[in-house]
């Protein structure tokens, strides 16, 4: 299903799917149709949005770099993080719309994507909110 094939009845069952994943710590480890089914979830709020917001908290650096890059990438445009050096878990925000991010030390339990959706449209109202935590590696 593409955004053209959706209606806005579709949006609540489109929201559901991807609400599922709400109040989770760590990012479940999904089959490879349901990795199939939640990235096409996110694709489709992707093209209802007008821009995204990023949120990973992962246990390294890197690892939430490559999450950051490899979803940005399929949400908006190929992106490349230039990033100080830091040891542990961290926390990576990044807005799509400014092209801006935001890095901190994380001491806390969780890890995964969080993705949050914005539209202005006010027929996609539901569109909005933020959704996951999704795995790290979805979209590798």
């Amino acid at each position: 299903m593409t955004s053209s094939d959706l209606s806005s009845a579709d949006i609540p069952t489109v929201r559901k799917q991807l609400t599922r994943f709400s109040c989770l710590e760590v990012a479940p480890t999904l089959a490879d149709a349901e990795t199939q089914a939640v990235r096409e979830a996110l694709l489709l709020f992707n093209e209802l949005s007008e821009y995204q917001t990023l949120g990973i908290c992962a246990d390294d650096l890197a690892t939430a770099k490559a999450a950051t890059e490899a979803y940005v990438a399929v949400l908006s445009r190929p992106i490349q993080l230039d990033l100080e050096p830091r040891n542990g878990p961290v926390f990576l925000k990044f807005n799509t719309l400014k092209g801006a991010w935001y890095l901190d030390d994380y001491p806390g339990p969780s890890r995964g994507v969080l993705v949050s959706f914005h539209t202005t449209e006010p027929e996609m109202d539901a569109v909005n909110g933020t959704y996951g935590p999704f795995p790290l590696d979805l979209f590798d």
